[in-house]
């Protein structure tokens, strides 16, 4: 099948409980849900919808990601960069190489869409 429209509203996925990428959790008990809405592995394209408790981890990034915040607030601090607090309307890229640590400071919602390196 060819399908050149996915709309996430129509899809039944189940989302993921704490998909495993914390690289080492630094704050709390963070928990996540993950939604792949969209997988396309031969593209290497990945689109969702994310959600994350309180907490805070430490990033590595191997992917590049686009995300739209829905709800709640995070702290992104990347390694020689001023912390950036990101929350509901914000939108953003994150590259592969960027390090430092994210903190969720009130439970978030976010969309996203992650293009995977090329193999």
């Amino acid at each position: 099948m060819n399908k050149k429209l996915t709309v996430f509203r129509e899809l039944d996925i189940q989302p993921i409980r704490d998909l495993p990428f914390f690289e080492e959790v630094v704050e709390g008990t963070p928990h996540t849900l993950t939604s792949k809405y969209y997988h396309d592995e031969q593209q290497g394209r990945i689109s969702g919808e994310w959600e994350a408790s309180t907490g805070a981890w430490r990033i590595d990034y191997k992917v590049w990601e686009f995300c739209h915040v829905l709800s709640g607030c995070c702290v992104i601090e990347l390694e020689g960069c001023a912390p950036v607090k990101l929350a509901a309307g914000d939108t953003f890229i994150i590259e592969p190489g960027a390090k430092g640590k994210w903190t969720v400071l009130e439970d978030m919602k976010k969309n996203f869409v992650i293009l995977l390196p090329a193999n």
